[in-house]
């Protein structure tokens, strides 16, 4: 071929394609975390709104302090004695946490073996649903006769309460991994171990995290139940101190503090579970 011929070739005249660049993945990275800033911001203008509407209707309706108050007053009695509450808020904190972690622990394990055992289902399941229904104010005084008046007690009610959705949502979680996997593992002769470890409970975790970030917020409340048969410290008994002197600036007060702890652990397991879990946030 000579360098007219090479020169005139079909191929060396096809123009470059002109598509247009692919959107650098750094760029698309940053679509969720806007996303997730802007229904942050969302979320606190919404309280906001609640709560101005709230300090509306005390400053048009003037209802008796001991009827009503405003989250002005609130938090002016927050913020007075921030020692006071965090002091105990500390207390509730620990019990909840300890409760939680209990309760997920024995939870997770219940959910395996009502999956992988069906004799153990048919007898443990209803009795387990059974005891759920009960509700766990009047276990409480129970722990308190194990367990006594201190931290244990407390720590029992909130696993009690946290307990239950970590068995349903496992037990949910092992029983829809398709079958498929688990004949691909079977055929790759993979042990007991590995499958249950790398197969079943990887795609479980989204269902045990759903069922975690239930339980955490039962387990606050779980810990300030507690408090209230038998507390002599924690939010429980600020709240109780608080309803027998009428005073419902500190009563609300703790409230504001309770449904800030039970938020940022919240999303404190929920941030955990993203770790854990990156192939489902990526998948969005």
């Amino acid at each position: 071929m000579t360098a007219s011929e090479t020169q005139t070739s079909p191929v060396a005249a096809t123009p470059p394609a002109t598509t247009e660049p692919p959107e650098p993945l750094a760029h698309r990275r940053r679509w969720p975390r806007r996303d997730s800033l802007l229904t942050g911001i969302k979320a606190v203008v919404g309280i906001f709104g609640l709560l101005s509407l709230w300090q509306l209707a005390v400053v048009v309706t003037r209802p008796p302090e001991y009827i009503l108050v405003g989250p002005i007053a609130a938090f002016a009695e927050l913020f007075s004695r921030f020692d006071y509450f965090m002091t105990n808020a500390w207390v509730t904190i620990g019990e909840a946490l300890a409760g939680f972690v209990g309760g997920t622990l024995l939870g997770v394990v219940c959910g395996a073996l009502l999956h992988y055992s069906p004799t153990i289902r048919t007898f443990l399941y209803p009795a387990l649903v059974t005891i759920d229904t009960i509700p766990k104010v009047a276990l409480a005084p129970l722990f308190i006769v194990w367990f006594g008046f201190g931290f244990e007690s407390k720590a029992f009610v909130a696993m009690a309460i946290a307990f239950f959705p970590l068995v349903i949502n496992t037990f949910d979680g092992l029983s829809t991994v398709p079958h498929e996997l688990k004949e691909l593992a079977r055929i790759n002769r993979a042990s007991t171990w590995k499958r249950l470890t790398k197969i079943e409970f990887i795609y479980a975790l989204p269902s045990i995290f759903s069922g975690a970030k239930i339980s955490i917020s039962l387990a606050v409340g779980g810990a300030v139940v507690g408090e209230f048969i038998a507390g002599s410290k924690g939010l429980g008994y600020v709240i109780m101190l608080a309803n027998s002197q009428v005073d419902l600036a500190a009563m609300f007060a703790a409230f504001f503090v309770l449904a800030a702890i039970a938020l940022v652990l919240f999303f404190v397991v929920d941030f955990t579970g993203k770790k854990l879990m990156p192939w489902k946030s990526h998948a969005k």
